[in-house]
């Protein structure tokens, strides 16, 4: 049984492509190797969404909103970064956060 089978694999591979069983095998594996290289340069997709445990831990979360009571656009135009000496505030909805961390 598996020799009838081998044998009408044989006759298929050289009907369909032209080319001997022996260099058929042999163009199928260079291929699959010249695959497994070209993949293996530019990465799995499984190693774009791993992120190092030792950024993980260097990442805080965020500060509560800083409390300054009401203050206008002008007032808050003060700390924009530009003074060193000064936190640097950020609005956003209505609360104003300081992110001087990431200047």
């Amino acid at each position: 049984m598996a020799l009838e089978l081998w044998e009408t694999l044989k006759e298929a591979i050289t009907a369909y492509t032209g080319l001997s069983p022996a260099t058929f095998f042999t163009v199928a594996a260079l291929g699959l190797a010249v695959y497994y290289v070209v993949s293996g340069l530019f990465g799995g997709s499984d190693n774009h969404q791993h992120v190092p445990r030792q950024y993980e831990e260097q990442m805080q979360p965020l500060p509560p909103p800083v409390q300054l009571g009401e203050i206008t656009e002008e007032e808050l135009k003060q700390y924009d970064g530009t003074d060193s000496k000064k936190p640097l505030l950020m609005a956003i909805k209505g609360q104003i956060y300081d992110v001087s961390q990431s200047r």
